[in-house]
This record gives C-alpha cells, structure tokens and sequence, in this order.
C-alpha cells in the first residue's frame, strides 16, 4: 500500500509517500496523517491518498482552506 500526502503550510509546500505491506497499518497511517494536519493551524491544504498495489485509489481526503485568489 501507499499512503500519499500533500500538505501546503502558506507557500510552503511538501509532499511524502511511505509504503505499507499490512492494510491495517497503512489505513492507521492514512488516518494518523490526516488527524495531524488538520490540528495543525497552520496547514492551508491538505490531502491523502490510500492506493493498493494494483494503483488503485482505495481512500481520499483533501481539505482546502486557502483563500481564493
């Protein structure tokens, strides 16, 4: 499994993608990422992706609060 995370923080951009052989442990993961960044004030968009070994999305969760431009 991949778990996928996007974090933009003002300007600031980042990105990371860690493996997972076990489901349950990348779900956790999935989640923990998630939690983290929205109790983070600081975060202006967030976003995660669960994929299978087959590129296959299982979960998304995205949280945009930038202001429009």
């Amino acid at each position: 499994y991949q778990i996928i995370r996007i974090v933009f923080k003002g300007e600031t951009k980042s990105h990371s993608v860690e493996y997972k052989t076990d489901y349950d442990a990348a779900l956790q993961r999935y989640f923990n990422i998630i939690a983290a960044d929205l109790a983070d004030a600081q975060v202006t968009y967030n976003a995660a992706y669960l994929i299978d070994n087959g590129g296959n999305v299982i979960r998304k969760e995205v949280f945009d609060n930038r202001e429009e431009a």
